[in-house]
């Protein structure tokens, strides 16, 4: 039997925000073990990583590693100065888009999205509507019903807390 194809689309801000609320302050997300999970079942074909930072913040080591050891491609974008504190801009866009367009391209049976945020439905059902398998991995409870509507399948990361936990 032939394995399916995945993609994993991962964003990050919704994920490290919900992890620390999750775990603490000083969390960090095994990116080694969340890719593995994801691979278990599937012939993972790219891992996408959809990000935000401030300016001048260097996270280039950070980008480096996952695109270098675990072939991530990484999209980040600049936060904005809005009010009193900065706002990510374009993030969910850029995810939404590429998961519509490796669907539309049939580079992947199934698309696996690491995030918690409902603005994501549309552009899941659409390629559900195109005959492909949306999944979506958050930590229980950050989850919105919306989203979890819209998906084929939902994976607690709470059940993983010893594989994806990295204290430091």
């Amino acid at each position: 039997m032939t394995s399916k194809r995945a993609m994993l689309f991962v964003d990050a801000q919704n994920l490290e925000q919900t992890a620390k609320y999750h775990y603490d302050e000083t969390h960090a997300i095994d990116y080694v073990e969340l890719v593995d999970l994801v691979s278990e079942d599937y012939d993972l074909v790219r891992p996408y990583l959809f990000d935000s930072h401030t300016p001048g913040d260097d996270k280039s080591d950070f980008y480096e590693f996952l695109q270098r050891e675990l072939g991530f491609r990484v999209v980040s974008r600049e936060l904005k100065e809005s009010g009193e504190l900065p706002t990510e801009k374009g993030v969910d866009v850029a995810l939404a888009t590429e998961l519509i367009a490796q669907g539309f391209n049939d580079s992947y049976d199934v698309a696996v999205v690491v995030s918690g945020d409902a603005d994501y439905d549309r552009a899941i059902r659409y390629v559900q509507d195109q005959g492909k398998v949306v999944e979506a991995a958050m930590f229980e409870g950050a989850a919105s019903g919306r989203l979890r509507d819209a998906v084929d399948d939902f994976y607690p990361l709470n059940e993983y807390d010893e594989r994806l936990y990295r204290g430091d």
